[in-house]
């Protein structure tokens, strides 16, 4: 890799829980890849992963550029289910000519689905290790110690640039907030960022269609459960 960024540089936001952490990063052949972690299965990978794509092809061919010139994107999701049940230690998507399932379509997009419940006895070990230490963090060779010290590295300088949202990313997920649950994340999220009582609530009710009542007492609420 000869380029690597933390989330924020593109997405404006970084969480983090564990060992788990999301990374754009460049490699000498202009390869653009994103790392994301999935520890929940909301049966919405693929739509996830097509968001994340367009996100990576806004930077893969420069204006007047042919399309040829087009740069590969790598999408990886790293999650701790199986996502189809199949077992495999992971599973690559790609685009098929209808009819024609043996005919792969190369659009220069790749997506890989890393499963971290899958069977290790077949894994190589450099793979074990992998699987080991993002399901709970245990480092066991060489391989899980780079992984290792490149996370904290990138967690360090996350915290140290840090961390944000966006009003532009809030806005196209609103929908997806509209259970308190959500709701709570995103307001305690907003107050981690030094946003004011006064700046959630406006944000609550231009972004999630709450009244001035209703925004105050998600607000109040919120914060009242985070404490």
């Amino acid at each position: 890799m000869v380029k690597i960024n933390r989330e924020d540089d593109f997405k404006k936001n970084a969480i983090f829980h564990g060992p788990r952490f999301d990374v754009y990063a460049e490699d000498d052949q202009g390869i653009i890849y994103d790392f994301e972690m999935q520890n929940e299965d909301q049966h919405d990978l693929a739509e996830r992963i097509s968001i994340y794509q367009g996100n990576l092809s806004r930077q893969a061919l420069y204006a007047g550029q042919p399309f040829k010139k087009r740069k590969r994107t790598v999408v990886f999701f790293i999650c701790d289910h199986d996502p189809y049940g199949l077992g495999w230690p992971s599973y690559t998507l790609k685009v098929e000519l209808v009819g024609c399932p043996n005919f792969s379509v190369d659009n220069k997009e790749t997506n890989v689905i890393v499963n971290l419940k899958t069977d290790v006895s077949q894994l190589t070990q450099a793979q074990r290790e992998m699987v080991a230490y993002f399901n709970d963090g245990t480092v066991s060779g060489a391989f899980s110690r780079k992984l290792a010290a490149a996370v904290a590295a990138v967690k360090a300088d996350a915290i140290r640039g840090g961390i944000y949202m966006t009003i532009e990313e809030y806005a196209a997920l609103k929908s997806a907030y509209a259970q308190e649950s959500e709701r709570i994340k995103t307001i305690t999220g907003l107050a981690a960022l030094d946003m004011s009582r006064a700046q959630i609530i406006e944000f609550l009710k231009t972004n999630m269609e709450l009244s001035e009542e209703q925004a105050q007492a998600a607000y109040d609420n919120a914060m009242a459960a985070h404490a």
